[in-house]
């Protein structure tokens, strides 16, 4: 009886639900498109709340045909943007997607994203973890 709690626990340990990413998403939203383009931005905050430090290594949606993690980094005086393929964020730590900072981009816009609809994104850490999360469109201030 021994062995097989010990296998139990084992299995347990495996499985996707001991290893998933223990984050928090909120505040998730997209920019409205821009006439004439077929790229877009998502925003959102993710909090760690589990014991160890997860990280977010890729987007997907449905609502185009890529998306991936971005930041704006200043480059010799220039503002430029760049693929951010592994974000860590430590236990109890907060990162805020912003415009000017990290973001959700989104190659390939099937439909122009107008105020007020409902997008989902799925956020996809190194752990094989997938969380989904909807996003209102909302306007450009």
């Amino acid at each position: 009886m021994k062995r097989f709690g010990w296998i139990a626990a084992m299995l347990w340990l495996a499985s996707p639900w001991a290893l998933a990413a223990d984050v928090e998403i909120s505040n998730a939203w997209i920019k409205e498109s821009i006439p004439g383009t077929e790229n877009g931005a998502g925003y959102l905050t993710l909090t760690n709340v589990g014991t160890t430090a997860i990280t977010l290594t890729g987007a997907a949606t449905e609502a185009a045909r890529a998306a991936e993690i971005h930041e704006h980094v200043m480059n010799d005086g220039m503002m430029r943007m760049r693929r951010v393929p592994e974000l860590m964020i430590d236990v109890g730590e907060t990162v805020i997607f912003r415009p000017g900072s990290f973001h959700v981009m989104m190659f390939g816009v099937k439909e122009p994203f107008q105020v007020g609809q409902e997008i989902g994104l799925e956020l996809i850490f190194s752990d094989g973890d997938r969380k989904a999360v909807t996003a209102e469109v909302r306007a450009i201030e």
